[in-house]
């Protein structure tokens, strides 16, 4: 799996906590979903102009996996950001562009241009 847009000028990395509130199956269960069956494993979004919002947990289908290969699927929710969001105690997204070379290196310097009031 890997996150892709139209044209994927910009590409990166992500990493989140779990919630101290909640956690997938949990979110799953209370929609309905059998998650006897469907093992959560992952979540993915999708932000665009105009507040577009999409947002899926992706799961291991238990019936349907063999020992060859795991059936994955991936089931969408009628979700706002921040119900998205929620479900993670802390979310970070590093995006660069696609062909820059300095992406695998580290920030040497954090300059914060914060407005003051």
């Amino acid at each position: 799996m890997k996150a892709d847009v139209q044209y994927n000028d910009y590409i990166g990395t992500s990493a989140a906590d779990i919630s101290d509130h909640t956690d997938l199956d949990k979110f799953l269960t209370e929609r309905g979903v059998d998650t006897e069956r469907y093992e959560s494993f992952g979540a993915s979004f999708y932000s665009g102009y105009s507040d577009f919002f999409t947002a899926s947990i992706i799961c291991r289908d238990k019936l349907k996996t063999t020992e060859i290969k795991p059936y994955i699927v991936e089931f969408d929710f009628d979700i706002t950001k921040d119900e998205f969001f929620e479900l993670f105690k802390r979310f970070h997204v590093v995006i660069t562009e696609k062909f820059d070379k300095h992406s695998n290196r580290e920030i040497d310097e954090n300059i914060s241009l914060l407005d003051s009031e």
